[in-house]
């Protein structure tokens, strides 16, 4: 039976080569707002990132706690600063290896 006939070995193999988790992580609309803004800002302490945003300061940073859990952004404490950037290279090199793998996938259902 080939893989386009087992839905399960299908799910399961594009479970095991996509990180599914990663990119529900960075697609979160206020996520992916935050990432833009870093992307486009630097390195910024949580207090500087939040006066840009609605949100208050602890729901920013539970969202950038999330995003470093994920690499998505890196942190760095400083005295009692922390401070948040974009992991840039991380996330581009993870999406062009989700593409990779999707590609190949696709190629064998």
């Amino acid at each position: 039976m080939g893989l386009k006939h087992d839905p399960d070995k299908c799910k399961k193999l594009i479970e095991d080569n996509i990180d599914i988790e990663f990119f529900r992580a960075v697609f979160d609309p206020v996520r992916s707002e935050l990432l833009i803004f870093l992307a486009g800002n630097g390195e910024m302490t949580i207090g500087e990132i939040a006066e840009y945003f609605p949100q208050n300061r602890s729901v920013i940073s539970r969202h950038l706690d999330f995003m470093n859990r994920f690499k998505i952004v890196q942190r760095r404490k400083e005295g009692r600063e922390v401070y948040y950037k974009a992991n840039k290279k991380f996330i581009v090199d993870t999406f062009e290896e989700t593409a990779n793998n999707m590609k190949a996938l696709m190629n064998l259902l």
